[in-house]
């Protein structure tokens, strides 16, 4: 695993890269929207200027987050970095709900005899460009996500793909009032109205798993398992029990307690115990807070 340090630096990397993009395809989106004559291009560039605020609340967090433990932080700032996922998934819940909205809206004003101009073929070709840049950001922070355990990149990562759906529909819409004719422009808010389902849905991923680092929720039973077994390997230990799990931002915090023969110095005990916690760093990170309560075997605790 990456150090802290490492792992800050390229998060913050992916996500700079990300904001450069979103501020390129907002100015090419609205100038091409208000000179082709597309409000639906118009409005997938106010979408790209949401996702340039969240790569802002990203790097804040990143950088927040990457403070080390002080006297009023004792198992440090990574909460911070969760605090940023939370922000984005309101932002996408937000970005949802408002396509939503405007989907309907905008096949209610067409049922009743609402028109509006036909755009320009350039704002189709705008629209085609931000899916494949937005789509190619989305496996680009994923991945990264992924790599460096980032809740706060892989939610970031939903927002670029928020974007590309959005503009999936735009793409839809204008190509469908260009080539079909106006009768056909109600194509652009159903497309719309489906994207926003995928998006409520990516906002609701997001903000369960934040929630949860956030509520202190556990490790699941199989990282549970597998720290038991770890623990269980060292030499000089007996029923591992008592075990305490929990995220914080990019690394976790172990509490449990083991049993030794009483016979043991104390000495002995505690080197049995550092044992136990470096082998769970070498697995977890070097970051990993470990707290380990010691007792004689025998004992009935």
């Amino acid at each position: 695993m990456p150090s802290s340090d490492e792992r800050a630096k390229q998060a913050g990397r992916v996500t700079l890269i990300g904001l450069v993009w979103n501020v390129f395809l907002t100015a090419i989106k609205l100038w091409i929207g208000i000179w082709g004559n597309s409000t639906a291009l118009m409005a997938d560039a106010v979408h790209s200027l949401s996702d340039f605020a969240t790569d802002i609340a990203v790097l804040a967090g990143l950088k927040i987050a990457q403070k080390p433990v002080d006297a009023t932080h004792h198992y440090g700032h990574g909460k911070f970095e969760t605090l940023s996922a939370i922000f984005i998934s309101i932002s996408l819940f937000t970005v949802g709900l408002g396509l939503l909205w405007t989907g309907c809206k905008t096949i209610y004003l067409i049922l009743h005899g609402y028109t509006v101009s036909t755009p320009e073929i350039w704002t189709m070709v705008a629209a085609f460009i931000s899916i494949l840049v937005k789509e190619g950001l989305y496996n680009y922070t994923i991945k990264a996500g992924r790599k460096y355990e980032s809740q706060a990149l892989i939610a970031n990562a939903w927002h670029h793909r928020s974007d590309a759906l959005s503009s999936i529909g735009v793409f839809i819409g204008i190509s469908g009032a260009i080539f079909l004719g106006k009768n056909w422009i109600v194509l652009d808010p159903i497309a719309a109205i489906l994207v926003s389902f995928f998006i409520l849905k990516a906002s609701y991923s997001t903000a369960r798993i934040s929630l949860s680092e956030l509520t202190e929720a556990s490790l699941t039973q199989e990282v549970n398992q597998m720290i038991l077994n770890t623990v269980k390997s060292v030499k000089g230990v007996f029923y591992p029990h008592n075990l305490k799990t929990r995220k914080i931002g990019n690394t976790i915090a172990i509490d449990l307690h083991i049993k030794v023969k009483p016979s043991l110095s104390i000495v002995e005990a505690h080197d049995i115990a550092t044992e136990t916690e470096n082998k769970l760093k070498e697995i977890y990170g070097k970051q990993t807070f470990i707290s380990i309560h010691v007792e004689p075997l025998g004992s009935k605790k």
